[in-house]
Order: structure tokens, then sequence, then C-alpha cells
């Protein structure tokens, strides 16, 4: 199935449709993607067009469960957060803090300005749960529908959290899952691939979540080699789904080693 025939952009089929990076970025490098996923604070205005002139929707990253130190209102709610992620040195929200969900939609409100089509939703898991704060679950729901309800037409993509889709479906328009056929080692910083029955078992959870909750599925895989790439679009890409096979520090262009 090819997309913007008019412009004669990649096939689904030939590569992945998604890119993602939340590094600074030359846009003119980035042409003929279906979503285009980046860190908003790199790109102007003037930026975002040039995105939205090459590709279909642009969305924003935004992460609802976690802010880092470098993120430009955390001195305003560090005070306000529920903890510390000693694994990727960040604080969990407090959605529940004025503060915090104002400094929040200010920063949607900035990429509104911009001309961003949408949102990418980060650690919403966070309240998932398999979460640190399961309980808090519907307190991001309620955020959700008021982001909702401030941007009614911003395209929104859940990355993870699928306990919450029963509550969130009704304000997203797709779900982001992260190595289904891939399998990164933070530990070991090691790309592999998934075992066949681990792969299988997650590409049916997915297939039921998608028929349950009539929503579009986005994998994101992760890989160094060409090799490995190949491996993992082989098993993916029938699937018609749209994906994203990129290096886990997801900061430049992918590269993969010959």
């Amino acid at each position: 199935m090819a997309f913007f025939s008019m412009f004669g952009l990649k096939s689904q089929e030939s590569a992945g449709s998604v890119f993602i990076s939340y590094g600074d970025i030359n846009p003119d490098k980035i042409r003929g993607y279906k979503y285009v996923i980046v860190e908003s604070e790199h790109f102007s205005s003037f930026d975002v067009k040039r995105l939205k002139e090459n590709n279909q929707v642009v969305l924003g990253y935004i992460s609802l469960g976690e802010v880092s130190a470098s993120r430009y209102y955390f001195e305003s709610i560090k005070d306000k957060t529920l903890g510390k992620n000693k694994v990727w040195e960040s604080y969990f929200l407090d959605l529940s803090d004025s503060d915090t969900k104002n400094a929040i939609l200010g920063l949607i409100q900035k990429m509104d300005k911009k001309g961003f089509d949408g949102l990418f939703l980060d650690t919403v898991d966070t309240f998932s749960e398999w979460g640190p704060y399961p309980e808090r679950g519907d307190i991001l729901i309620e955020f959700l529908a008021k982001i909702k309800e401030q941007f009614p037409d911003f395209y929104l993509m859940q990355n993870a959290g699928l306990s919450l889709l029963p509550k969130s479906k009704k304000y997203i328009n797709s779900v982001a899952i992260e190595s289904v056929a891939s399998d990164y080692s933070f530990e070991a910083k090691e790309y592999k691939i998934r075992k066949s029955h681990d792969f299988y078992q997650k590409l049916s959870m997915l297939k039921s979540v998608k028929s349950k909750h009539d929503l579009s599925i986005v994998l994101i895989e992760y890989a160094d080699t060409q090799k490995l790439y190949n491996r993992i679009k082989h098993e993916i890409a029938p699937l018609k789904w749209d994906f994203f096979i990129g290096n886990i520090d997801l900061q430049g262009m992918p590269s993969f080693k010959k």
C-alpha cells in the first residue's frame, strides 16, 4: 500500500512508515513518512512546516508519566513530583497537581502554535497496571480528556500502557508498542531478535488489542546492523502495520552496520 503517491514517497512494504528521533535533525532529511515523531523543542514553526510538506502526520514527543531534569519546566514542578526513576534519572509526574498539568499543557500549546499535528504520548505506562503508580490511572485518563478538550483536532498516539486502553481509547488515535520483534538488553547493551515464542505471544496480544479497541498499531523496533534490521523487517512487514526500526538512542537518522 503506497501513500503520498503524488510525492512519489516510499511504500510501507519497502521501508518503515514511521520516523522517530529526539535529536536536533535537519527537517529536510526527514521525508516520505506516514508518522514523524520528534522532540518539539528542536524545531521552529518553519521547520514543522517543512516536515508537514514532506510527511503525513507530524507528532511532538511528550512524556506524561515522567519528566527529565533537562526539561525547561522541571524547576517549577520538581517539588511536586512523586519520586525518582533511578534507571532513567527522571522524575515521576503527579498529574493531580495543577502546576504540573499547566506546565505540560503549556508545552502542548507551544507545539500547537508551531503547527504540530498532534502528540506522541510517552511514559503513560507509569500509570498502567504494570507501572509504579497503577492507582493513578484514572488521573491520567482525566488529563487525556482535558488535552483532547483543549486540542480537539490533535492526533494522539499512545505509547504502551495497554491496560489503560479501555478508558484511554476514546481520546487516542493509535497505540505504539516497542520491541515486539526486537529485544534490546539495556544491561548488556546488546541488540537481539526476540525469541519466536515470545514474539508470537506478543503478536497475538496486539492482534487482540487491535480487534477489541479498533485502534491502529504502530511497532517500534531496534537494530544496530543491517542483518538484524532485515530480520526484524521480515517478521513485521507482512503484518501491514506501520513500523519504525532504528537505533536505541533515538538521537539521529537510523544507521546500521554492514
